[in-house]
């Protein structure tokens, strides 16, 4: 068995690989610097056990995090509970792409780096363009294998946050797809503007990358919000929600 764990400045996804590498379970908890490896240990071992998962031979413990005061936590989790050194995902390690020329890639995320290795062994052969829906949300573009540079805008929450923060009597409202760009009271309005003004940045964001590229491309996305813009964006081709842990067992196969 492989634990994975994609640390996100929001959340901290875990996904439980079996011996051929197949994801069996994920969970996700809320990213806290404060939580101790012992109670990320006691979150793990009760959703294993509700999901009749054994966890007594743990053959390595894979980390991919944005947020790097986090990950001494999770290297203490993987040496008293399973007697391993985790493995990190940084800049150093065997990735499938490489940078073109000129390109300054230090503090290259490691989230990126998993979500361009998953998408490379899925499509080899094409053209890609990667759109990561988190708390920030990244694209990056590749071509023939050539990471040519990307973009990071603010995440939709953040987006929805920024509005609730900064206004003194605009609501916090749920990220969702409204019925109709116009809305009937003050939340549907926020949340038909938020929606379709989003989807929007990223129509064109996509539109002026096709303009640059003038070459065919293929549109991935991924992240917690990303399935439901992928429902709205024509331009997107597919929607992956574990693009980032399935990232993470790709490249510790490449480097082990």
């Amino acid at each position: 068995m492989i634990i994975g764990i994609d640390i996100g400045n929001t959340h901290i996804v875990t996904g439980i690989y079996d011996d051929n590498g197949k994801l069996i379970s994920t969970f996700r908890l809320a990213t806290n610097d404060k939580m101790t490896e012992d109670e990320y240990f006691s979150y793990f071992n009760t959703i294993t056990k509700y999901n009749e998962i054994s966890i007594k031979k743990v053959d390595a413990i894979l980390i991919s995090s944005v947020v790097p005061n986090i990950i001494i936590i999770f290297q203490f989790f993987a040496r008293k509970y399973f007697d391993v050194e985790a493995i990190v995902v940084d800049i150093e390690k065997k990735i499938p792409f490489t940078f073109a020329e000129g390109m300054n890639y230090s503090g290259f995320g490691a989230d990126r780096i998993i979500d361009i290795t998953e998408a490379m062994k899925k499509y080899p052969d094409k053209n890609l363009v990667i759109f990561d829906f988190g708390t920030a949300t990244t694209y990056d573009v590749l071509k023939k294998g050539i990471y040519i540079g990307g973009g990071i805008l603010p995440g939709i929450d953040m987006s929805i946050n920024a509005l609730y923060g900064n206004t003194a009597k605009l609501p916090r409202v749920k990220f969702t797809t409204p019925n109709s760009v116009l809305g009937t009271d003050t939340m549907k309005q926020i949340q038909a503007a938020i929606f379709f003004g989003y989807a929007g940045q990223i129509k064109h964001i996509i539109k002026k990358i096709k303009e640059e590229l003038d070459e065919n491309i293929f549109v991935l996305a991924t992240g917690g919000l990303g399935k439901i813009l992928s429902a709205e964006i024509d331009e997107i081709d597919e929607y992956d929600a574990n693009l980032s842990l399935k990232g993470l067992y790709t490249l510790y196969e490449m480097n082990k």
